[in-house]
């Protein structure tokens, strides 16, 4: 059902990275991600860090993509930095013995999945994206119960984070970025709300 003509929709796009699979030499590098998000310059750029780490400037933990590249973007521009992560965002999965083994396997295909990718688009849709889902996944499911609770958890608290953007600055164009494991959950519980449309990063 669409939302009354009353309601003010707000855009949100959700662009997925990659981690540190951004520094190898690929299509979809760090370079190729500052030239996409400077060229989209929205009003406002969700990142998963948290309040205190952007406060603190903090950064020399987070994932290359934001130590590396959108951080330094956003300091040379006018994009305003909005942290959504909750205070204890969940660690890489790992596991002991035969599923810590499964898991470095896993990660093993998403590095050449990621590396074939001819661009973002490639990785943020498509059938590369849905396999790299199934593969997270099964990550998760490997690592155990109490990862995915973290991870479920984490996740939920993004996509209130983003809800909460969208409320302040209504009629901004927000775009988040973040892992690509987290995109189509983000996506798709976003969708529940009327007052966010949700469009995809070439249309922000």
């Amino acid at each position: 059902m669409p939302p009354p003509a009353s309601v003010s929709r707000t855009p949100v796009a959700v662009l997925g990275t990659l981690a540190e699979f951004h520094r190898e030499p690929i299509p979809y590098d760090l370079g190729s991600l500052v030239r996409l998000v400077a060229r989209l310059h929205p009003d406002l750029l969700c990142l998963d860090l948290t309040r205190e780490q952007w406060e603190r400037r903090d950064f020399g933990n987070l994932p290359p993509e934001y130590q590396e590249a959108l951080l330094p973007l956003a300091h040379q521009t006018d994009i305003v930095v909005a942290p959504i992560a909750g205070d204890r965002p969940p660690p890489e999965p790992t596991a002991p013995g035969w599923r810590g083994r499964a898991i470095a396997t896993l990660r093993q295909w998403l590095g050449g999945l990621h590396r074939r990718a001819p661009g973002p688009e490639a990785v943020n849709s498509g059938w590369r994206h849905a396999t790299a889902d199934l593969l997270y996944e099964a990550i998760g499911r490997l690592a155990g119960h109490a990862h995915r609770r973290l991870q479920t958890a984490h996740t939920l608290h993004l996509v209130q984070a983003v809800r909460d953007v969208a409320r302040r600055d209504p009629g901004c164009r927000i775009l988040v970025v973040l892992n690509v494991r987290y995109c189509h959950h983000i996506r798709r519980a976003l969708k529940a709300y009327p007052d966010v449309q949700v469009v995809d990063y070439t249309e922000l």
